[in-house]
């Protein structure tokens, strides 16, 4: 899990610190968000004190309603956990004693000009990422006909030459070498590149190649769900491979299981056209059509009608 401090919040969210600025290291432990409106009321049975505070209009409203000791009471109850910061939305002036509660325990106040609503579905969109679970692998991550492949194997294989070849027939380079996957849900996973190496490809003999200046800003993506994982592998005249290719077998990244198709390699095999045939037929797939499986049965059809 990533660690991030409120510091980097500031930055990335281009908040404006208030108060409490020796706190800008607090670690956030969570990746939830939550506006208190119980808790202001008084009831901080099932307060989840480590999550990222977010006082809008609503909040700051009703404190500011009450009476200076009811106000000072429900404020000091706030504080007394050791929650990270807290983030005025709209613009919104601070309280002053809130100001001064939150210097006495160094717990940042930031604020933003972007609306309550907003802001909440934007910071939670960014830090759910910040702390999904993440894997790099070693592969090329393409886009061939909207469909994430993932094209794994042994190095020299020809991973990047079909990616190549793929990029010259109008589909999208992801990442190369080292692809970077994020769990984003029990169901789905995001490659994205390296940023070290991002838009670029090394080929043998070629060197290091940037696909944005050689093909233009198109022929990239910046991320992209894996929907598919295609394995190379030398051709082995001793191996029996899939001569149908009715079952379907799946690879586990993060506990998230993707469909995997192994090709066997040798020369005169036109890679990019596998990989772009296996692209349009997972696509089949997903819509409830599978060619081996209408073989097996037209074949069987056929037989018995034989007999």
């Amino acid at each position: 899990m990533a660690l991030v401090l409120v510091r980097e919040i500031v930055a990335d969210q281009g908040l404006t610190l208030i108060a409490g600025q020796p706190g800008l290291d607090r670690k956030i432990i969570s990746p939830e968000v939550h506006r208190p409106g119980l808790e202001l009321a008084g009831f901080f049975e099932h307060f989840g004190y480590e999550r990222i505070i977010v006082l809008g209009r609503t909040e700051l409203a009703y404190l500011g309603e009450q009476t200076p000791e009811t106000r000072k009471v429900r404020l000091r109850q706030l504080l007394f956990f050791n929650i990270p910061c807290i983030i005025v939305t709209d613009d919104l002036l601070v309280l002053d004693e809130l100001i001064d509660l939150c210097n006495q325990k160094g717990i940042p106040i930031l604020r933003t000009g972007q609306r309550a609503g907003e802001f909440i579905y934007q910071l939670s969109r960014y830090l759910h990422n910040r702390f999904a679970p993440r894997k790099s692998v070693h592969g090329v991550f393409v886009e061939v006909y909207g469909v994430g492949i993932l094209i794994m194997g042994p190095s020299g294989v020809g991973k990047s030459e079909c990616a190549l070849e793929l990029i010259k027939r109008g589909h999208r380079l992801v990442a190369d070498d080292a692809v970077q996957l994020t769990k984003i849900s029990d169901h789905k996973i995001v490659g994205s590149p390296d940023e070290m190496i991002r838009h670029h490809m090394e080929i043998r003999g070629l060197g290091i190649i940037d696909i944005q200046s050689l093909f233009g800003i198109s022929a990239t993506a910046e991320e992209k769900p894996v929907e598919l994982v295609i394995q190379f592998e030398k051709w082995d005249d001793k191996k029996e491979y899939d001569r149908l290719g009715i079952l379907q077998k799946t690879v586990k990244f993060l506990k998230v299981e993707v469909p995997i198709t192994t090709i066997p390699v040798r020369e005169g095999r036109n890679l990019a056209v596998v990989v772009e045939t296996a692209a349009m037929n997972y696509y089949l797939k997903r819509m409830g059509i599978t060619s081996a499986e209408n073989f097996a049965r037209q074949l069987q059809s056929k037989m018995l009608k034989s007999r």
